[in-house]
């Protein structure tokens, strides 16, 4: 019965740990300028984004000239990822269906 219990405990407290985890977790969606002409481009802000604080993952698409970043709303902004690309020589502009409304609620607490 002890282990039981133990085990009920466990799958609860992980159960928790990831739905807390996902909850702090934005998408901002970019367009930038100069345009990505080829995979090196997209390599250059990969590489030098990640850096940025709070950068969950990157992802280029060449064709459809994008940028979507996900992001730990608590260590970053969209105003913060803009200055990321700026730092490599881009100017990144967010799209309409990025959610940095949810950075603003955090913000807000």
């Amino acid at each position: 019965m002890k282990r039981l219990l133990t085990l009920a405990l466990l799958l609860m407290t992980l159960t928790l740990g990831m739905a807390a985890k996902e909850s702090t977790q934005a998408t901002a969606v970019f367009t930038v300028t100069p345009k990505m002409s080829c995979q090196n481009c997209e390599n250059k802000i990969k590489s030098n984004l990640r850096f940025e604080k709070g950068i969950k993952s990157i992802d280029t698409s060449l064709t459809e000239q994008t940028v979507k970043v996900v992001y730990n709303p608590k260590k970053a902004s969209v105003e913060s990822i803009q200055k990321g690309f700026a730092k490599i020589g881009y100017t990144a502009i967010p799209k309409e269906d990025c959610d940095d409304s949810q950075n603003k609620k955090n913000e807000a607490k």
